[in-house]
């Protein structure tokens, strides 16, 4: 008994920080389609790509960016967590394979978003399954906040098309 609390204490010490890590490990995926994750708890957007300039009742919101001068350009300057995950992102129109998904919900301030799965819809159409994780049952607030998850895809077939994010019951889809 005293030895598994040990190798867990050991383990939780050595994947601090790499919580996104350990989900990108545990979430099923195409094995042609390489896929990072970083959860931010607020909004690295400017307000006119986020969330928050979409009609009051849609909840859930994608973007993507197949550049990094795009990526660049729709994140706050004081947002650095973003930025340092799109400088190490290698953008399909900038000669890599990678684009950036960008899913947000506005939601109760407990919940944390994770990757949950991803999925092939089409020959080029991806659905990305988004858990809400932090509480439990429905997740009602009278004084929402925003969540994001920020998702680097890289596919051996080429960038997607299309992708469908799945999130709180709704979706959210975006042409790539």
């Amino acid at each position: 008994m005293y030895r598994r609390a040990v190798v867990a204490g050991a383990f939780a010490v050595a994947t601090a920080g790499c919580i996104d890590r350990l989900h990108d490990v545990a979430a099923s995926t195409p094995r042609d389609l390489g896929v990072r994750s970083r959860f931010v708890d607020g909004n690295p957007l400017v307000d006119a790509q986020s969330v928050l300039n979409r009609p009051e009742e849609l909840l859930t919101h994608a973007a993507s960016y197949r550049s990094a001068a795009a990526a660049r350009g729709a994140l706050k300057a004081d947002a650095t967590e973003s930025r340092r995950f799109v400088e190490r992102t290698e953008f399909a129109d900038d000669g890599g394979d990678a684009v950036l998904v960008v899913a947000q919900r506005l939601t109760a301030p407990a919940v944390t978003l994770r990757l949950g799965g991803i999925s092939r819809t089409g020959d080029h159409s991806l659905r990305i399954a988004v858990d809400q994780t932090g509480v439990r049952g429905e997740v009602e607030t009278d004084d929402p906040v925003v969540k994001t998850l920020l998702l680097r895809l890289s596919d051996e077939r080429g960038p997607p098309k299309r992708v469908t994010v799945a999130l709180g019951g709704q979706r959210a889809s975006v042409t790539v």
